[in-house]
């Protein structure tokens, strides 16, 4: 064999390799991409991911984006719970008390989201769907309450750094025919207390923490429908 003929061969056999190499990189990182890409329970199938400000993931209709309303009904929030949270602490905790928590915290995000829209922007919070142009469905996932929230204490002491996480997903559906305009989804912790210190916890103290998330969920969202032009701030 002939010097240029081996060094024709072994250029050939590097482009092969160097192209196989290539390939598999590419495949693995669609995979992994494929892979990091969260599976969002979408209200609406054709509901697709834009600009989420402050949120994790926002979702609008192909095209679309929220028009100008003004007057809002806002239905009765479903609260449901980490599904670990339930296999760890469900033997803690008697019917009452989860029915407690689910009306607690449902009523809580739901005073947040209807003293938000009125204090923060010129929108009405309306007492009926008819009386509506559009409909918040809100959501409060994956309910995680670190520290113990019974009717009835136990004798031992419990301190955090913050008292759990939760997913706001909030749909946002046309009054007028039904059909879903928006979705907000966030997943966050509460905030810890002034200085980072452990503090003794218990249900009324667990309650303010998660109202104060709740309220800045509700900040995000006004600020958001403001920024983009759908209302009007005070």
């Amino acid at each position: 064999m002939s010097f240029p003929l081996l060094r024709k061969n072994f250029s050939s056999n590097a482009f092969r390799t160097l192209s196989a190499i290539f390939v598999s990189l590419a495949v693995a990182l669609l995979l992994s991409a494929c892979a990091s890409d969260p599976v969002l329970p979408k209200s609406d199938p054709k509901l697709m991911g834009t600009k989420a400000g402050s949120f994790d993931h926002v979702l609008m209709m192909p095209g679309s984006g929220i028009p100008a309303f003004s007057n809002v009904f806002i239905e009765d929030p479903a609260v449901s719970f980490n599904k670990h949270w339930l296999l760890d602490f469900r033997g803690d905790y008697t019917d009452r008390d989860l029915e407690r928590i689910t009306s607690t915290y449902g009523e809580m995000l739901k005073k947040a989201l209807r003293e938000g829209m009125a204090e923060q922007t010129n929108v009405t919070v309306v007492d009926s769907a008819v009386e509506a142009d559009v409909i918040y469905r809100p959501l409060l996932r994956e309910l995680n309450i670190y520290a113990p929230d019974l009717s009835m204490p136990g004798r031992t002491k419990k301190y955090v750094y913050e008292v759990g996480n939760a997913t706001f997903d909030l749909t946002l559906i046309q009054a007028s025919n039904d059909k879903v305009i928006a979705q907000f989804i966030d997943h966050r912790e509460t905030s810890a207390n002034i200085g980072n210190r452990l503090e003794r916890t218990d249900r009324v103290t667990n309650a303010r923490y998660f109202r104060m998330l709740m309220e800045r969920w509700t900040r995000n969202l006004t600020n958001y429908l403001v920024d983009t032009g759908t209302l009007t701030a005070k």
